[in-house]
């Protein structure tokens, strides 16, 4: 997509950010003939094969080109290790490159955030917007789903035949099918859908923004980085931007949106001097807003991965054995967009508890019909399957602050990763049942060998080392620009910034608390929400069929 802003610099809306949320509410607000909506991304175009052919998923998130490349500070409690923290810098952001999983997470998170005061936050009240949001044909009925919302949502046609072995282990392991894992309260294990329309993914850029690009109200800028927001006293008026080495000034005469993410949201804040002001004056940046709590209550997914080797070739992967096979599937993508390439290559996972006596599913357990490259590449080398099992509530707590007073520079990132010694119980658990799931007889045919952790890392100690050397995360940070009605609290349930006007914030920077599952269906609802919450209008009615 080119640029196709014209001379003029006055808008309603300016919305920061054109990833999950930002192509939500622009979409939305430019419904309206009458709004002037600008919509900024610092990226490009997302109409590239390694986003839109679902397999290509690991050629997207590596890719230089569509993200950020982010990582964290040294984490002290991982061996002083440096996580890579992929981050979409392209039309759809992080939408764009994920791994086009379609999870809510239980309705108690959303509970919890309503009973800690954000009211018109619970479940309830957010599933009419998830089922707006939504179009699910497989589903059609259910009073959780939609049919006819922007995103398609659905099933990979053509699972690998591995998952069968998944879920026969998980049964016998003792755990429950679940049949739909977007219901009220999910557990168990199953097939799982993904952000996935006609064999390619369906991110909210292609959606709900490229349907909204013929408005003459909407002006997309791509190539174009918010440097600051610009304040007159208390209110913000607009965004000053930076495309190429030309700045500009941008006007918001109604309201300036930011969905930058939970990065580059309190990182613009922290850049515009919002934020604590002692830190920000010995960071060079001259406070305007005092807000503590900006940047602050960093949460991640951490996760490990049980990977299995093998020379059976049933699984995705690139080898010569495999290889009249391959050539076969990509003959049926180019022809019917089916088959292998189709498939976003995590077909089937499973929620469970990995302690009796817990009100929800703390482990999401993932697997992997495909090898884990000991060394990164974009495509499966070989063949193989893995379970990557995923710490939902995580305790560590970490931060987000700027590197130096230069608004280009990439912001700071210690989310403490591994601080918190129940997050390393939890994943150490989750390697214990991984292994004895990927044990069962249903996988003997596959005559794998476990590369990772490897056979020689018995007991708890050898556990506990192998989760703090191989720990990452699953790319799901939250909370840095919290919702909430406390004083540490970064926006009010209105999604207004505190102590400001003109500004609101809609990512999942906001979280009050991390959801327990994947977050780019939880952050489409934020949007939707927050659209009503601009244009005033007044929320639908609560829903709350039987749990």
């Amino acid at each position: 997509m080119q640029v196709t802003a014209d001379k003029a610099t006055e808008f309603d809306y300016i919305v920061v950010g054109a990833g999950t949320a930002g192509c939500v509410l622009a979409a939305r607000l430019s419904e309206n003939s009458a709004h002037r909506v600008c919509l900024i991304e610092a990226g490009g175009s997302e109409q590239h094969p390694f986003i839109r052919i679902p397999a290509a998923v690991g050629a997207a998130i590596m890719s230089r080109r569509f993200g950020w490349n982010l990582s964290t500070t040294p984490q002290t409690a991982l061996f002083d290790r440096v996580i890579p923290l992929p981050r979409g810098r392209v039309l759809g952001g992080s939408g764009s490159i994920n791994g086009m999983a379609y999870y809510r997470g239980s309705a108690r998170d959303y509970d919890d955030w309503a009973a800690a005061g954000n009211r018109g936050w619970s479940y309830a009240e957010l599933l009419p917007y998830f089922r707006r949001s939504e179009d699910n044909p497989h589903y059609a009925g259910s009073p959780f789903h939609g049919v006819g919302g922007p995103l398609r949502v659905s099933f990979v046609e053509q699972p690998n035949p591995l998952c069968e072995a998944f879920n026969t282990a998980m049964q016998a392991a003792g755990f429950p099918a679940c049949a739909d894992f977007n219901v009220a309260e999910p557990e168990g294990y199953g097939y799982r859908q993904g952000t996935l329309r006609d064999g390619q993914r369906d991110s909210t850029a292609r959606a709900y923004l490229r349907p909204a690009l013929t408005r003459p109200g909407l002006q997309v800028l791509t190539h174009c980085q918010a440097r600051r927001l610009l304040l007159d006293g208390t209110r913000v008026t607009g965004v000053e931007v930076q495309s190429g080495a030309e700045r500009r000034v941008l006007r918001a005469t109604a309201e300036v949106l930011l969905c930058a993410g939970a990065f580059h949201s309190p990182h613009l804040l922290l850049h515009s001097g919002i934020g604590d002001s002692d830190r920000l004056r010995r960071s060079d940046i001259a406070p305007r807003h005092h807000l503590p709590g900006v940047g602050r209550e960093l949460t991640d997914h951490p996760a490990c991965v049980v990977a299995m080797d093998t020379r059976d070739s049933t699984s995705y992967g690139l080898s010569w054995r495999a290889a009249l096979r391959n050539l076969g599937a990509g003959l049926d993508y180019l022809v019917a967009r089916r088959g292998p390439l189709a498939s976003n290559l995590f077909e089937t996972n499973a929620y469970v508890k990995s302690l009796p006596g817990l009100d929800r599913p703390d482990l999401q357990v993932v697997f992997q019909p495909a090898r884990r490259n000991p060394q990164p590449f974009p495509l499966p080398l070989g063949h193989g399957y893995a379970i990557s099992v995923v710490c939902l509530y995580p305790e560590s707590r970490g931060t987000v602050w700027v590197s130096s007073s230069d608004p280009l520079s990439l912001p700071r990132i210690d989310p403490a990763l591994g601080s918190a010694r129940a997050d390393i119980d939890t994943l150490r658990r989750g390697v214990a049942l991984a292994r004895r799931v990927l044990g069962h007889p249903a996988f003997v045919r596959y005559a794998a060998h476990e590369r990772l952790p490897g056979t020689g890392v018995q007991g708890e100690a050898d556990l506990e080392h192998y989760v703090r050397r191989s720990l990452a995360t699953v790319h799901h940070p939250g909370s840095t620009c919290r919702m909430g009605i406390d004083d540490a609290a970064v926006v009010d349930p209105a999604l207004r910034v505190r102590g400001l006007e003109g500004l609101r914030i809609a990512d999942a920077s906001i979280y009050p608390r991390l959801v327990g599952g994947n977050t780019n269906a939880s952050v489409v609802a934020i949007a939707e929400k927050a659209a009503d919450l601009v244009l005033g209008r007044p929320p639908p009615p609560p829903e709350n069929p039987p749990r």
